[in-house]
């Protein structure tokens, strides 16, 4: 199997968690109209949040509660200033990211400059019995962290909460036809600043699974741009939790495998038939998925890419490349989904759409 081993899946799962819960929390503001940009910003709040709070307590469930704070007083200001205020969003967006980079940086040199370098205890795993003894499933599934199996819980709630409950279907209709819904009755700014609340409580937990959850430690800028990641997972995953879920398994798998690449000498021949096979199933995706004659320009490069694919795992040529290049190969498979979805998405209508009642202008 090469690097598509146990080893490597297991890394996958731990590294979608703190995508998932960036992920679902945006899907709650982006239906509800808001297109939070600050994603990035929230994600490093609750990371510098939770370590801080872990380390002053002592307690690390006490610090995940304190990344969750960090990521909503940020998402405050994010409410305040897009909804209430009814500025840009995507300006403030950025503009928030860049106040959470040079707010934990300050706040971290200040507080533990002096005091080096202070590893925190680490949330352990947990097995779940029985299942966690499943023949490599097990190990890969069932044998995780506490916050693994929290962030699987916060995604079967956020379907039950968006599709059978009357304040997600409030939420959705304030994403798609705010009018509408301020005429039946629903307080369309409540709702918005509801649902960025949500999103920044699941970014500072994402957050928090960087920081106290994988590594113990605190880093500047330590999201690493995970939130950008998170937004396009959204995208990637046409804002449905079951879609999201499936976006952020790649992408985590995407980050587990650049990680493994980084420690072999050179690329191993599994990597260049996983290619391969990709091209094969893009093909035959692109064939099927549409009633309409698919492009055949789009077919005969993801055959192309096969064939590559093939005859360099025939060859097996022992090419080597630098680590930073590896390092890109999340960034590069979210431009790979995302230029395949061109065209084909179906954002809610009154994203990043500023709403003011008649009677308020």
């Amino acid at each position: 199997m090469g690097p598509f081993d146990q080893a490597t899946f297991s890394a996958a799962v731990l590294l979608t968690t703190p995508l998932l819960l960036a992920a679902i929390g945006e899907l709650f503001s982006e239906r509800a109209g808001v297109l939070n940009v600050g994603l990035e910003g929230m994600i490093l709040m609750g990371a510098f949040g939770a370590y801080w709070g872990q380390w002053w307590t002592g307690n690390l469930w006490l610090g995940m509660v304190a990344g969750a704070a960090a990521g909503v007083a940020l998402a405050a200001v994010m409410a305040l200033l897009s909804i209430t205020a009814q500025a840009d969003q995507i300006v403030v967006g950025v503009g928030l990211n860049l106040l959470a980079l040079g707010l934990t940086t300050f706040s971290f040199r200040e507080v533990f400059g002096d005091r080096g370098e202070i590893v925190l205890d680490r949330m352990g795993t947990v097995r779940i019995p029985l299942l966690s003894r499943v023949p490599f499933v097990g190990e890969v599934l069932f044998s995780q962290t506490p916050a693994t199996y929290l962030t699987w819980a916060i995604v079967a709630m956020t379907w039950f909460v968006l599709y059978r409950t009357t304040w997600g279907l409030g939420l959705r209709a304030v994403g798609e036809l705010p009018a509408a819904a301020d005429t039946a009755g629903i307080n369309v700014a409540l709702r918005r600043w509801q649902a960025v609340m949500v999103t920044g409580a699941l970014a500072g937990l994402a957050g928090a699974t960087l920081s106290i959850v994988r590594l113990g430690l605190f880093q500047e800028n330590m999201s690493a741009g995970r939130g950008f990641l998170a937004l396009a997972a959204v995208i990637f995953g046409r804002w449905k939790p079951l879609g999201i879920v499936g976006a952020c398994f790649v992408l985590g798998g995407a980050d587990a495998l650049q990680l493994r690449l980084q420690a072999e000498p050179y690329v191993p021949a599994e990597v260049w038939l996983f290619i391969g096979l990709l091209g094969l199933a893009g093909a035959a995706w692109t064939l099927t998925r549409s009633r309409r004659r698919a492009s055949v320009t789009t077919v005969g490069a993801l055959l192309g890419l096969a064939a590559i694919g093939v005859t360099l795992r025939a060859m097996a040529p022992t090419w080597s490349f630098p680590p930073q290049l590896w390092l890109t190969l999340p960034f590069v498979v979210t431009l790979v989904a995302l230029s395949g979805l061109a065209g084909s998405q179906a954002a809610p209508a009154a994203i990043a759409v500023q709403y003011r009642r008649e009677r308020d202008v």
